[in-house]
């Protein structure tokens, strides 16, 4: 399996390969007014319209505004393209089955499948649908709660 890495901050992340349509240079994001502070926005890719997902968010580290050596994994999830916001894509590597362990099997509900050996680290290899899905789910609930109130 091939697996691009990338950073946030100086954490490094995998993902596999395969689930990668594009990797562009940051780009103008046109924000959403009162969208979650997961979504960033959305950009034009020949036609189409792509939300921007901010990893910082959904791995709760510290906000920064975007650069532009920052970059964009435009990955496909169930039948919707949807960019991630990264500072860094460091490179695409060949993972050997015995340079990583399964980690739903030493912490199950993570939202990783795998931990990868590199350069003497573990690096998370990210299962990006259960990522994505419950990262939604707690916005979606978060927004729910906001416009609910009980009667009195």
């Amino acid at each position: 399996m091939h697996l691009i890495l990338f950073s946030c901050e100086n954490h490094k992340y995998a993902l596999p390969l395969e689930r990668i349509l594009r990797i562009l240079h940051a780009l103008e994001i046109t924000p959403i007014p009162e969208a979650p502070q997961l979504l960033l926005g959305v950009f034009d890719l020949h036609g189409q319209t792509i939300p921007v997902l901010s990893l910082r968010e959904l791995f709760s580290l510290v906000k920064k505004d975007i650069e532009l050596d920052d970059t964009l994994i435009v990955i496909q999830i169930h039948t919707y393209l949807i960019a991630l916001l990264c500072d860094h894509v460091i490179g695409v590597y060949e993972l050997e089955p015995e340079k990583s362990s399964e980690a739903l099997e030493l912490f199950p509900g993570l939202v990783m499948s795998h931990l990868v050996r590199w350069e003497g680290s573990l690096i998370p290899l990210l299962d990006i649908e259960t990522l994505i899905d419950h990262e939604l789910v707690r916005v979606l609930n978060k927004k729910g709660e906001e416009h609910y109130h009980e009667p009195i």
